[in-house]
């Protein structure tokens, strides 16, 4: 089992470094900071899951942005529960973090603007 999360976070790591390669940094440059503070205001824990694990560094640069904007959201740490090990792999996802936003599967990462829009539909 520690082999399987070793190589799923190798996969995720390199599969985040890809992404911040195409994408240098997420940015929320369509959305005034009024605007995501109102949607702050209007997200409940449970309308946001992030997948993550404790040696992700992305994972941390996503919690800091949700934090430093105060969404509230839950966080499932594959790394400390198996529970949230088994229901990261029943979506399918291959990297961390992985986002679930009112049903929105951010697939490719944590992305603000991805993020944003999700909360906004």
């Amino acid at each position: 089992m520690g082999r399987v999360i070793t190589i799923i976070i190798l996969i995720g790591a390199l599969s985040a470094a890809w992404r911040h390669y195409q994408h240098p940094s997420p940015s929320s440059d369509s959305y005034s900071s009024q605007q995501i503070n109102q949607l702050a205001n209007m997200v409940k824990p449970n309308e946001v899951v992030m997948y993550s694990t404790t040696e992700c560094v992305y994972c941390h640069e996503a919690k800091a942005w949700l934090n430093q904007n105060n969404f509230a959201f839950t966080e499932c740490n594959m790394s400390i529960e198996e529970r949230c090990q088994q229901e990261f792999n029943s979506y399918g996802a291959i990297g961390t973090p992985f986002l679930i936003v009112r049903g929105h599967h951010m697939k490719d990462g944590f992305d603000s603007d991805e993020f944003l829009q999700a909360l906004s539909v």
